[in-house]
């Protein structure tokens, strides 16, 4: 009987996926049907030419806000935008390891930059994340393998020794951790997939395993994200190429990646990437809110495609195949901004100086733009 039951719902599953991908051929823009007995399937194919409707993406979200960020001199110049967090009038710009405050309309507030050796000093910035109910700050140090706490004012609180090797965090409420790593070592046992720990980053438990034969994977944050107060996404990687949902202290699978490149055995189990490239591929760029999924999927810049699904209804967009040109360049195209960040419920995009001053479209849209200017920002808000 249990048999049985397994190999129909396998069929089911295989008959999803054949439907979804003959949907997709048909030219139509990407759009799914929900299938309430398997899992959702999001195509994503890298080898064959696919393009679908470009997204108007003021029409999907109840607004877009533009925040102009201010330079008010040396200190708050911003060479390059990393990672953005907004949470109440706050926005956290990291830049490589400086974090920089603005209020919640661009006005700088200050610089923060403890990089250095002694007790409170961090070596790099791989991450971070914020407990505004605490009013900390929390910033991953790769080198060290510690987590260092601060205020919003930049005093330093304490630090937190991670025992394992971690790619990306998240705060919880309580101030324990979830961590992430996909790389499997040889040499020493470090976990992998997704685990929580205490505030003291003592392990607890593990949420999301990994094959342990599958080595290969690339190097890619974020994995984690604040999808809204009381849950956190997850992206899974290639051996399994699912996103998870953690929330009351469970996991749970919304969704897995399709694509059509099938990754031959030998490069499964192989700790190198970029052995062939046209056989090779990986999830980047993870972001997430209760509405929308954005990723990247991509062979290592042969092939590139930015995936952004509706969950509303689970359409799938297929935003551009890399081929040097950006949808966004194209008049009947609406600006669409790189996206560097999404926290409880908005997606956040920049625009830099010099991606503005070089595209004529792009100085009508933001005429008081200079060469000296700070970044744009816009946060699409659902």
């Amino acid at each position: 009987m249990k048999t049985g039951f397994v190999s129909n719902i396998k069929s089911v599953m295989r008959l999803c996926s054949f439907l979804i991908v003959l949907f997709l051929l048909a030219g139509c823009k990407g759009k799914q049907k929900v299938c309430d007995t398997c899992l959702h399937e999001l195509y994503a194919p890298l080898l064959e030419d696919d393009p679908t409707e470009y997204p108007i993406m003021s029409s999907m979200f109840e607004r877009v806000d533009t925040v102009f960020l201010e330079n008010a001199g040396y200190e708050s110049i911003i060479p390059s935008v990393d990672e953005v967090i907004a949470f109440h009038d706050t926005i956290i710009v990291r830049s490589a390891n400086t974090l920089f405050f603005f209020n919640d309309k661009g006005k700088f507030l200050r610089r923060f930059d403890r990089l250095g050796k002694g007790t409170g000093n961090y070596r790099t910035i791989d991450r971070f994340d914020v407990l505004p109910e605490r009013g900390e700050l929390y910033i991953m140090d790769g080198h060290t393998n510690n987590i260092f706490v601060y205020g919003m004012d930049g005093s330093y609180k304490r630090s937190v020794q991670i025992d394992d090797y971690v790619c990306d965090f998240a705060v919880l409420p309580d101030g324990g951790f979830l961590f992430a790593n996909p790389i499997k070592y040889t040499g020493r046992n470090h976990r992998r997939g997704l685990w929580k720990t205490g505030a003291d980053g003592r392990f607890i438990k593990q949420l999301v395993e990994f094959d342990p034969e599958f080595a290969h994977v690339s190097l890619n944050t974020p994995y984690i994200n604040h999808i809204s107060p009381g849950v956190i996404g997850f992206m899974g990687i290639e051996d399994n190429d699912k996103f998870y949902h953690y929330a009351g202290d469970s996991i749970s699978v919304t969704c897995r990646m399709v694509t059509d490149i099938v990754m031959p055995d030998e490069l499964k189990r192989s700790d190198k990437v970029f052995v062939n490239p046209q056989k090779e591929y990986t999830k980047c760029g993870y972001l997430e809110t209760p509405r929308f999924l954005y990723f990247v999927n991509t062979n290592y810049g042969a092939n590139l495609m930015i995936v952004f699904t509706d969950k509303k209804d689970w359409t799938t967009y297929r935003m551009y195949v890399y081929t040097g040109e950006f949808n966004h360049d194209k008049e009947t195209r609406e600006p669409f901004p790189f996206l560097v960040g999404s926290y409880n419920g908005t997606l956040v995009g920049f625009y830099d100086s010099g991606m503005i001053l070089d595209n004529e479209r792009f100085k009508s849209l933001f005429p008081t733009i200079k060469k000296d200017s700070n970044p744009v920002l816009l946060f699409f808000r659902e």
